[in-house]
Formats: structure tokens, C-alpha cells, sequence
């Protein structure tokens, strides 16, 4: 039974025919599952972003222990605030030698601030946040582990030392949603949550699925050598293979970007085939341009905050990927920012 909102949302038709343009990029062609979460009160037991999980009330739920990276500012007296609008090398190491973890500073119409980081060790752990919660029945792309039906992934919304294991904590959650007869009513709000937008808000989705191609560095060298000297000659504001190749926004499925480094293996380390490309999580439902603006919403083009639906922000402003292996269910997952 699909518990999903009756209005679609629905991407425009490309602007470029790449397969015209660029013949045999067909053959490399993937389905991505595009999301489009907006705000909205969902269903415990259906699709959505944030919002509460389909979780067995007797079943613990997750918690992370830290310790966890703190963000500290510390005021600057007005009669020296002057000395950093313009830092001399001098002072910029005097205060990375006095501040812990310093990163910087800030001036704004409050004053002037020196920033910093500092680990701290909480005194309990913290609850677990919900970001999504992905029926198999309402987004097609969702690969699920056999016997499963429900993807549910959690994460700790607080960052933490570098030293920790790569990527954000978080959990995946495979489940079957009739075996929950006795669900929890509340999640258990999380201890610390200092960074707020890794909070996500209560959403509900309007799946579409979508034709993808792979970036220009995946594709045989000629097609890819091709398909980069087109987009060589586009401008800012034209269409390219980039912008059209790939949808943004929250998606099940499709193919990985890797404008930020070339790409690298995500292959699992028991079996050693590439993983599959799972979930991506975006700071934003629109990536530039008109590409992939939904149809239904092309008159509402007007600010940044129509196409942040989710409040969620990861790395400065990027896109996580999450990579599972199904033929290996029990290996950690990926993870890329970028």
C-alpha cells in the first residue's frame, strides 16, 4: 500500500539529449530514485525525511557515546579587535599556539570572536537523530537485502574528532515493516545536538525515478575525453554534461559525482566488488541552473531556502554518499562527501 502524497513532482524534460550527442553514453545509462522531500507531517510507517521510525518499542535505540567536537569562541576586547581585522603572521600563530583547535576568527556587528574546537567527552550517550526512513514499495531504486523491505539510517548530529572513523556515525537499519507490531510513539531526543543542521525536518517525499550517466572519468577514455571537451567550452551559465548527467538532491541509487577529486574505489573489502551507490544525502535540491527544477515548482524559483527542504547541511555545503554491498549486508558502508 503506497503512503506516499498524490501530488508528484516531476523533472523537466533535459535540455541537452545526451545520448544524441554523445553516442554510447546510453550503454552506461542508470535509474536514480530523486526524492523530493518537503516539509510535511509523515507517516510513522511510511517514506519520508525525519520524522519518527517505524522501530519495535522493546528494541534499543541507538545511541553514540562521542566524545565530540565542540566549537568555541572566545570575545575579543574592543580595543584589540582591530589588530585581526588584518592578522599579521605573527598573531595568526600566537593565537593557533594559545587557542585550542583554532581555526580562525569573526568579526560581526556584535564584536569580534576567535574560533576554535576543542573535543569534549560526554557523560552519557546520546540518542541517535532519524534521517530517513525508505520503503522499498515507494522508491524503486531501493536495493533491499533479501527479506527486507525498509531502509531506515540514523546519525549522530555532532561532529567528531578527526581521528575517528571516516565519515559521519551512522547507522543503517535494514528491516521488514510487518514484523513491527508494536511500534515506539516518540524517538528518544539526543542528549547533545550542537550542530543544528544536521537536524533534519519532518518531510515528506514525492519519488520520481530518473535516467543518469556516469561522470566523464567513468566512461571509456574517447567517450569521457569527449564528453569533457564539450563541457570545456560551456559557460557559467550554460548547460553542460555535468549539469544535466546527474540529478541533485536527496536520491536512491544513480551514479556518484566527483568534482571535488577524481574518482576512487568504493569497493567492499570482503567480496572486493564496488559497492552500490545507496543514498545521497544533499545540502540542497538545486545545483545551479533549471536542469532538474521540478516542473511543479518552476514558478517558485525565488530564494536559497525554497531548495533547502530538509534544513540539512553536510560538509560546507556538499553531498554525502552513502555505498552499501548487498552481497555483503554485514560489511561497514562507504561514505564520500563532496
Amino acid at each position: 500500500m503506497r503512503m506516499l502524497p498524490a501530488v508528484p513532482l516531476t523533472s523537466p524534460v533535459p535540455p541537452l539529449d545526451l545520448v544524441r550527442m554523445f553516442p554510447g553514453v546510453e550503454a552506461f545509462a542508470r535509474t536514480a530514485t530523486r526524492l523530493h522531500p518537503r516539509p510535511g507531517t509523515p507517516s510513522v510507517s511510511g517514506s519520508h525525511v525525519g520524522g519518527m521510525l517505524l522501530w519495535p518499542r522493546d528494541e534499543p535505540w541507538p545511541a553514540c557515546p562521542g566524545p565530540h567536537v565542540v566549537r568555541t569562541e572566545i570575545e575579543v576586547p574592543p580595543e584589540f579587535a582591530g589588530l585581526l581585522m588584518r592578522p599579521s603572521p605573527e598573531v595568526m600563530t600566537g593565537l593557533a599556539q594559545q587557542v585550542p583547535g583554532f581555526v580562525g576568527t569573526m568579526t560581526t556587528e556584535a564584536g569580534t570572536v576567535v574560533l576554535g574546537r576543542e573535543v569534549v567527552s560526554e557523560p552519557t550517550a546520546s540518542p541517535l537523530v532519524p534521517v530517513a526512513q525508505l520503503r522499498a514499495a515507494d522508491v524503486p531504486d531501493l536495493r533491499c537485502p533479501s527479506g527486507a523491505d525498509v531502509l531506515q539510517v540514523l546519525w549522530c548530529p555532532n561532529d567528531h574528532p578527526a581521528d575517528a572513523p571516516t565519515g559521519l556515525p551512522m547507522l543503517l537499519k535494514w528491516r521488514t515493516a510487518s514484523a513491527v507490531v508494536d511500534p515506539l510513539d516518540v524517538a528518544p531526543a539526543p542528549v547533545v545536538a550542537r550542530d543544528q543542521d544536521r537536524l533534519p525536518r519532518p518531510c515528506v517525499l514525492h519519488p520520481e525515478q530518473v535516467t543518469e550517466y556516469p561522470w566523464w572519468q567513468e566512461l571509456p577514455d574517447e567517450l569521457g575525453r569527449r564528453i569533457r571537451d564539450f563541457d570545456d567550452t560551456r559557460g557559467f551559465d550554460e548547460d553542460s554534461y555535468f549539469s544535466v548527467s546527474q540529478a541533485p538532491g536527496w536520491k536512491v541509487g544513480g551514479c556518484p559525482s566527483w568534482e571535488v577529486s577524481d574518482p576512487y574505489p568504493m569497493d567492499c573489502p570482503h567480496c572486493r566488488r564496488p559497492m552500490d551507490l545507496l543514498l545521497t544525502v544533499d545540502s540542497t535540491e538545486d545545483r545551479g541552473g533549471d536542469a532538474w527544477l521540478p516542473v511543479e515548482e518552476a514558478h517558485l524559483r525565488t530564494s536559497h531556502t525554497d531548495h533547502t527542504p530538509t534544513g540539512v547541511t553536510v560538509g560546507r555545503f556538499a553531498r554525502l554518499r552513502i555505498f552499501v554491498c548487498l552481497t555483503c549486508p554485514d560489511t561497514p558502508m562507504g561514505q564520500s562527501l563532496q
